[in-house]
This record gives C-alpha cells, structure tokens and sequence, in this order.
C-alpha cells in the first residue's frame, strides 16, 4: 500500500499495548521497528509511529473479544459500569455502547445480572473511547 509515493507498513498492537513504554517487534511487512515512548501517550489505532527509508508504519489495534452492553436505562449503565469497575477493567463508550474487554467469568455475572442486555461482539479497543476517571490516563 503506498501513501504519497510512500510505501504503508502496519504495526499491529493489542489493546492493553497501547501504553508500553518500549516496543520491540516486526510490522505486517516484515521490517523491525522499535519504539521508546512515553507511557502518558498512548498510541491511537492508525497513527504514524515511525517514517524511514520511504516507508510510512502504522500502528493497528488488531480487533478483540469484547463484552457490550446495550441498555438506554442510566441506571443498568451505572450499576454495570459499577460491576467491570471492581474487576478493574478499562470501560470504552464505542457507537453509545459501553464495552469491555472479554473475560469468561466476568460474561457469566454480567449475563447473569443483565440478560440478553450484553453481548459477545469483536472490536477495536482504542484508547480515544476509554472512560476516562481520576488518576487514569488511558
């Protein structure tokens, strides 16, 4: 893929990457790259992390299992943002839905609690949907 006559390589990272100070590894295109950042800012899915030798890398947040939850009702919201909150689990607000990443255990409370209300769906987690609270900086 070229971009402006230069060549486009993706780094792909998980979600839970995003905020690592040191990156060492191969992108899609086979080149190695490594990275030394600040963990204050948290790579974004399609950013540029580096440009050499005419080739343009960025970086792709490669999708995951997530948990959504579907409800209007502010207080199902609350009390199930309450419930992924004791877990310590990052909470995302992607398209008015609050998602969180996959765990086992944690899909059978929820579902327990709320019914047909969450839902297994594949997404990309990137920190520009995290719900932000004191002393995160996700």
């Amino acid at each position: 893929m070229t971009d402006s006559n230069r060549e486009i390589d993706f780094l792909s990272l998980q979600w839970y990457e995003v905020n690592r100070t040191v990156i060492k590894r191969k992108t899609e295109g086979g080149r190695d790259v490594s990275l030394s950042r600040s963990s204050e800012t948290p790579i974004h899915d399609g950013e540029i992390v580096c440009m050499e030798d005419g080739v343009t890398v960025k970086a792709r947040i490669e999708p995951c299992i997530c948990i959504v939850l579907h409800a209007d009702d502010i207080a199902i919201v609350g009390s199930f943002c309450f419930d992924v909150g004791n877990r310590h689990l990052p909470i995302f607000l992607i398209e008015d839905k609050i998602v969180v990443s996959y765990d086992g255990r944690l899909f059978q409370a929820l579902s327990g609690k709320y019914g047909d209300k969450v839902q297994v769906v594949t997404k990309v987690l990137d920190v520009k949907y995290a719900i932000k609270a004191f002393g995160n900086y996700l």
